[in-house]
């Protein structure tokens, strides 16, 4: 049941009580309802004759909703994504997490495996062809010299003549070279395959992620902090993949297949070429665990930098109309400057370790030499090795070398990648403030029916912006809400969609606690127009039926009119069709304004609320536009900050708001004929108009904006 916006109802309430404990009364300036104890001595009361009545703000509610206590709704506010004190994602966790991340596209890993299995065989079968051909040539050249030895048993046939083992083993070499080049392009294409496999995936999902965090996260985070984390971090992540963890796979499949062939022909020379292994892995660990604080740092100076430039790209106009160009071009140097410096202290402490692990190479080369040297002239009779076996091996231990190299050139921009990646997971793993519930239920099963129960928030919970708010919308009216800059209007109003959820108190669609609603079927059952209006940079058609993709031209032209916004289709040549600018650009203000209410109208929502959204209209436009609504809402609930006398005139009641706080509520003859926040406020307005008699539409109606006009949070 709701309020009674009569004045009868409303003197009937005043007498009443409003809890057990106090009764509101009205300051002698009429401005302020406040909480008085109740006198028990005195006579009893309307209310406390007729005890299932109770008073709220002047008017008659039921006893159920001023009596509900407050249900406390525990809520911290999360660590920004660049606090300084958030704790750093241990590296054991961040590398399991991107091998998840790898392995759910393990089917698209499972051909480059096996492209790069092939390849190091054939690069195996080549290099052992010209050791055998050494070898041969060797035995030609002196008859001392050791025999050949043919790899797994494949010793020809002594007959066979020299020049046709010779050929033989030249022909192995081509076809093994060609089946290499041929392999490793195979091979490119595969990890790429795999790489943005994984790489849509992720960003993805940090979009999905984005989508269910609630307002609070876009508050207290920068546009381009977050696009950094959908682009630059997302791409460090590809760098990892790519770049580290398929050159490791690589590099491991290599290592195996050549140790087994090195273990097989000399253990020995294999294990003492090898010794460098451990140094490059000390120095590679040593390396990223004193830089990943520094790239995690740089992270954060580029995102400082970005914000900068995304803000005097948006800004632009502002900036040349108090010409500001030098000083701000002087913070964006600065900032540059501070990035630039960053980097060269990182790039100070990668040539400490980075030229060790590329020496460590060369080492081992030396090794081989000389080691593998003393091992031939020894022989293969007496434990030695023959010629083209240390040919062999320094093939192989060149193409290792490579890979080591390749790996610590990677291994110098691992750490930045990791921390672009711990970046990505801590958006990803950002609270997610508003919960769904997972329940069918349609969007037009909604009556809009609406309830607000003793509700407390504040997007600080220390510093609360609504307090102890109550009210009933039924299905069908139309509440108007006013209230001086900063009141709690725009705040109030993103609760029933759940923008927010409240921290203290409930509320309730069709005497339902909003939280039992699935986000998506509520959010389809209200349509908003926000103070700010957005057009995507896309068609009028499109930006219309935004809400609603498969509606036809007659839904679309029927919304259109009721926002009194065919004008601005029929002036433009391409209609619906027309391109209209990024956050359209091209419209004026009033022209967006009635553009995003059509938008709404379109959805035929149960719940329609319409946060100054005439606020740039003309006074005239904005009459029409009210009257059209009354025709196209039918029995949608409808929730208006208003600021024009002409339209709070047209809502069943009005709810005056002063510093988060309910001070009155009631109908407009209701409340001019009491004193109070809202009398005062239309008399200025009234006095204003008489001023200035031709800022009157079309009912005559005061268009003045009143003393309550400003914006909130939303």
């Amino acid at each position: 049941m709701g309020f009674s916006p009569s004045t009868t109802n409303a003197s009937t309430c005043a007498s009443g009580v409003r809890s057990r404990t106090s009764t509101p009364t009205t300051s002698n300036r009429g401005d302020r309802v406040k909480e008085q104890p109740v006198d028990r001595t005195a006579a009893p009361t309307a209310a406390a004759v007729h005890p299932h009545r109770t008073q709220l703000f002047g008017l008659c509610a039921s006893p159920m909703i001023a009596s509900v206590p407050s249900r406390p709704v525990p809520r911290a506010i999360p660590i920004r994504l660049n606090d300084e004190s958030a704790p750093p994602i241990p590296l054991g966790v961040l590398l399991r997490r991107l091998m998840r991340l790898a392995w759910s596209h393990k089917a698209a890993a499972a051909p480059a495996i096996i492209v790069t299995v092939f390849a190091q065989i054939f690069v195996l079968i080549s290099l052992s062809g010209q050791g055998i051909a050494i070898d041969l040539l060797r035995r030609r050249a002196d008859s001392a010299a050791p025999e050949p030895h043919w790899p797994f048993g494949l010793t020809p046939d002594a007959a066979m003549p020299f020049m046709r083992q010779l050929l033989l083993l030249a022909g192995v070499i081509l076809v093994a070279s060609l089946f290499v080049g041929l392999l490793r392009f195979l091979q490119r294409l595969a990890d790429e395959f795999f790489v943005q496999a994984c790489v849509v995936d992720l960003r993805t999902t940090l979009y999905h992620k984005l989508q269910r965090l609630d307002f609070s996260f876009f508050d207290a985070h920068d546009t381009g902090e977050i696009i950094q984390r959908l682009t630059a971090d997302a791409q460090s992540v590809r760098a990892f993949i790519q770049g580290v963890m398929i050159r490791l796979l690589i590099t491991i499949i290599t290592f195996a297949v050549f140790l087994f062939f090195m273990l097989r022909e000399h253990a020995t020379l294999t294990l003492v070429c090898l010794t460098v292994l451990p140094i490059q892995a000390y120095v590679m660990g040593r390396f990223a665990k004193r830089v990943k604080p520094a790239f995690i740092k740089q992270g954060k100076l580029i995102d400082r930098y970005v914000h900068y430039f995304q803000e005097s790209i948006a800004g632009v106009r502002v900036i040349r109309t108090f010409a500001r160009e030098s000083e701000r071009a002087d913070g964006a140097r600065e900032r540059i400057a501070a990035a630039r410096d960053h980097r060269i202290h990182i790039d100070r402490i990668r040539a400490t370790h980075v030229p060790v692990i590329l020496s460590s190479s060369v080492f081992s080369m030396g090794v081989l030499l000389a080691f593998g040297g003393y091992l031939v002239i020894l022989g293969p009779a007496q434990g030695g090795i023959a010629l083209g076996t240390l040919w062999v091996f320094r093939g192989l231990l060149e193409r290792l070398g490579a890979q080591t190299e390749a790996i610590a050139m990677v291994a110098a921009s691992a750490p930045e990648s990791l921390a672009g990646a711990e970046r990505v997971y801590r958006l990803l793993d950002y609270p997610e403030m508003i919960a769904d519930v997972a329940r069918e239920q349609q969007a037009h099963d909604l009556r809009g029916g609406i309830e607000f129960r003793n509700v407390s928030f504040g997007y600080d919970p220390e510093q609360p912006v609504l307090h102890d708010i109550t009210f009933r919308a039924e299905p069908g009216e139309t509440i108007a809400i006013v209230g001086p800059t900063g009141a709690g209007k725009s705040t109030l109003l993103s609760l029933i969609p759940r923008f927010y959820d409240p921290d203290r108190g409930s509320v309730l669609i069709d005497d339902i606690e909003a939280r039992e609603f699935p986000l998506h079927t509520l959010r389809a059952g209200v349509g908003m127009v926000f103070q700010e209006p957005f057009l995507f940079s896309n068609t009028i058609r499109n930006n219309i039926a935004f809400g609603v993709p498969e509606a036809d031209l007659d839904r679309l032209a029927n919304a259109v009119e009721a926002a009194c916004a065919s004008d601005v289709i029929a002036e433009r040549t391409d209609g619906y069709d027309t391109i209209i600018g990024e956050r359209g650009v091209s419209l004026s203000g009033g022209q967006r304004q009635r553009l995003t209410i059509a938008r709404a109208l379109v959805k035929q929502p149960r719940i329609l609320i319409l946060d100054d959204a005439t606020g740039a209209v003309d006074p005239i436009t904005e009459s029409r536009i009210q009257k059209a609504l009354d025709d196209a809402l039918g029995n949608a609930t409808t929730f208006i900050v208003a600021h024009r006398l002409s339209t709070l005139r047209r809502a069943d009641r009005i709810i005056v708001l002063d510093e988060g706080r309910i001070v009155d509520i009631g109908t407009h003859e209701t409340l001019m004929n009491r004193p109070g926040h809202y009398r005062a406020a239309a008399l200025i307005q009234l006095a204003l108009d008489q001023d200035d008699p031709q800022d009157q539409d079309e009912d005559s109606a005061p268009a003045a904006s009143t003393p309550f006009e400003g914006t909130d949070r939303s």
